[in-house]
């Protein structure tokens, strides 16, 4: 899945971005450049490494999250037009949308109003979605003075989008409309889960009001955070204790994140490989045996699954067996978070 950070200038995302990707700083651009910067962070997980210890594997996968930052480009103060364009652009294929509010004093920008900028920049997307909205409402009624019928439900759903935009309603609040098959082919920016990340002073853990519109909150030390993410485990452990942190960013954000997009993992295990995959929750047990492999969807006969707690509790898969926690389930089973695989196939 890929997340993109947003945020107005000075906010801190670039900061934001190098904690939850370790960069130390090193991703800006020099010379003005404009690139989108791509971080592929592995999800802290730890069943994934109680069942290494345990497997002692060749390999030890978790689950992955991509972000991407679009960075070098003038903020908001200095080219709003510019920096608008290029972020919509850029922000339209993610799957959901990360946006950086600076709760800090600023020397160019002065105090922080969090809310304010919050609002301006979701309000930046509502325009942008309404503009595709009209654009495509015009073409279809066009469309029909030339004596074209509209296909489908399009046209009315389209209208069900426009008046939300008009209530000044991101469209991620009725999602259900979103989802329709008749307007897939969409990449509407408020219609994509939103995690917002204050980013505080380094003594500030506070999280100030906000106008929350369908979307969740966390807060961030981000300048703090990323020193912590260039530490050694040692050094980091101690830091954490002096500045009172009990979990890092990027722990909370990818919990967050994965919390947003309403994922979760399933475990295979083995000599060669430990591994966790990332699946949407209320998948079937086929369709998880096709994110390993097609072959392996598509010759399902059983899925062999006992859930990670209670391979835990019996301290290994022989143990497991005896107690009657191991399974046989068929393709219809839902998956949960946790389980621990085996597929049966023949191709």
């Amino acid at each position: 899945m890929k997340l993109g950070i947003t945020g107005l200038g000075r906010a801190g995302k670039t900061t934001v971005f190098d904690a939850l990707t370790r960069r130390g700083g090193e991703s800006t651009p020099a010379g003005g450049q404009v690139v989108p910067a791509l971080g592929v962070v592995p999800v802290p997980d730890p069943r994934v490494d109680w069942l290494s210890a345990l497997y002692r594997p060749k390999k030890t996968t978790h689950a992955q999250i991509t972000y991407m930052d679009l960075q070098g480009v003038p903020g908001m103060a200095d080219n709003k037009q510019e920096y608008m364009a290029l972020l919509l652009t850029h922000m339209r294929p993610m799957d959901a949308l990360i946006m950086v509010v600076r709760n800090f004093s600023d020397p160019v920008l002065g105090a922080a109003d969090p809310a304010k900028d919050l609002r301006e920049l979701e309000d930046e997307f509502l325009i942008a979605d309404m503009a595709s909205v009209e654009k495509r409402l015009e073409r279809l009624e066009a469309d029909l003075k030339r004596g074209k019928k509209p296909v489908g439900a399009e046209k009315e759903l389209l209208e069900k989008c426009a008046e939300t935009l008009n209530s000044e309603q991101p469209l991620r609040t009725i999602a259900e409309v979103c989802n329709k098959p008749e307007l897939r082919g969409y990449t509407f920016l408020s219609a994509k889960p939103l995690l917002v990340i204050v980013n505080n002073s380094d003594e500030d853990d506070s999280m100030p009001s906000l106008p929350l519109r369908s979307a969740d909150a966390v807060v961030v030390r981000g300048k703090l955070e990323m020193e912590l993410a260039q530490l050694s485990d040692e050094e980091a452990h101690t830091f954490m204790s002096d500045f009172g942190i009990t979990e890092s960013a990027l722990d909370r954000v990818i919990k967050s994140s994965f919390s947003l997009l309403d994922l979760i993992s399933f475990l295979t295990v083995g000599e060669d490989e430990v591994r966790a995959w990332t699946i949407p929750r209320q998948t079937n047990a086929v369709d998880a045996a096709g994110a390993i492999h097609s072959d392996i969807q598509r010759g399902f006969i059983r899925a062999e699954v006992v859930a990670y707690e209670d391979l835990r509790k019996a301290g290994d898969y022989a143990a497991a067996r005896k107690l009657g926690v191991v399974r046989l389930e068929g393709k219809t089973y839902p998956v949960q978070d946790g389980d621990i695989m085996h597929f049966r196939f023949n191709v």
